[in-house]
């Protein structure tokens, strides 16, 4: 009978060649899946994958417990156990796991928070940040305005490839979640960004990697090194241009500004749906709570009689 961590590594597998996860989604299912075996482990529980079968409520407890008592955050405590019940539920066939263990797995429910995003003057000030006179500046202008304007996640900017791009057509094919190609649209400022890098920015770029022996391939957004850029290296240039700003997110805060701005302007929440990629439409619906929270400060802000600023207004 395999162990553990065999079966750990069997199930990471599967997420990534047969479900299409991220190397980052699939790192998380490994460090998460990893702790639960070391905490079993410690306490002589299953080391085989026939041993957990011999798990139970008790068990299950006393590993939530475990979990808060390390000082987890609510979040990270929802994402282990969320892992584990996938890992059970790949293995319930195999081990005949009892659905009631896996109903008793419950993540505690969090407290819906709005998505963070981006005031527009912010967008403004962050897209003019990056130098026009280096492939690197470039290559940053461009690769933020594209996530503004399609609202594309880092896993599917650092996937795209030249050939993956229509700037005659404005429009981007990328490959998201499940491994699903989708078309999104492309405005007029991020069309001429990616121009600029595509005829002043890459061929540098690409030439570096050249001299040293690498090919970058069909890659659109290359590191200094010519090579094809990491959703790694994606996250550290935008939080360089966020600390100068002096402002807080990540390359998801344009994604999720992309979709507050649309609902803003009066797109329908099936549109961001499609642009987003969104399976469900239940997930694109916390934006219209963002966007419903901007309509109620600019009443808050505008309406004679609507708060202090309105009565200070009359007086």
């Amino acid at each position: 009978m395999p162990t553990l961590e065999e079966g750990i590594k069997e199930f990471l597998q599967h997420l990534e060649l047969e479900k299409g996860y991220s190397p980052h989604t699939v790192r998380a299912y490994a460090t998460d899946l990893n702790h639960m075996a070391a905490h079993f482990a410690s306490n002589w529980r299953p080391l085989t994958l026939s041993d957990l079968n011999r798990l139970d409520v008790r068990d299950l407890r006393a590993y939530l417990s475990h979990l808060v008592a390390s000082g987890l955050s609510r979040q990270s405590i929802t994402r282990k156990v969320v892992s584990l019940r996938s890992f059970l539920r790949y293995l319930r066939g195999e081990l005949g796991i009892s659905d009631q263990l896996l109903t008793y797995l419950s993540p505690p429910k969090a407290p819906a928070r709005l998505p963070r995003f981006f005031y527009r003057d912010e967008v403004e000030h962050l897209l003019e940040q990056p130098s026009k006179e280096t492939p690197e500046g470039l290559r940053d202008r461009a690769m933020m305005e594209l996530l503004y304007a399609s609202g594309i996640r880092v896993a599917e900017l650092v996937g795209l490839n030249v050939d993956g791009l229509d700037l005659s057509e404005g429009i981007a094919r990328v490959v998201g979640k499940g491994n699903r190609e989708r078309v999104v649209p492309i405005g007029r400022y991020a069309r001429e960004a990616l121009q600029s890098y595509l005829r002043w920015g890459r061929p540098i770029l690409a030439g570096r990697g050249e001299k040293q022996g690498a090919a970058p391939g069909g890659a659109l957004f290359l590191n200094h090194r010519g090579g094809r850029l990491t959703d790694r290296g994606v996250r550290w240039v935008i939080k360089k241009y966020l600390r100068e700003r002096a402002l807080s997110g990540s390359p998801h805060t344009f994604r999720h500004s992309f979709a507050t701005h649309l609902l803003d302007g009066g797109a329908d929440l099936r549109s961001v749906q499609m642009m987003l990629g969104h399976v469900n439409l239940s997930t694109t619906g916390i934006y219209t709570h963002v966007s419903q929270a901007h309509l109620r400060r600019i009443y808050n802000q505008t309406h004679p009689r609507a708060g202090r600023r309105g009565e200070k207004e009359e007086e």
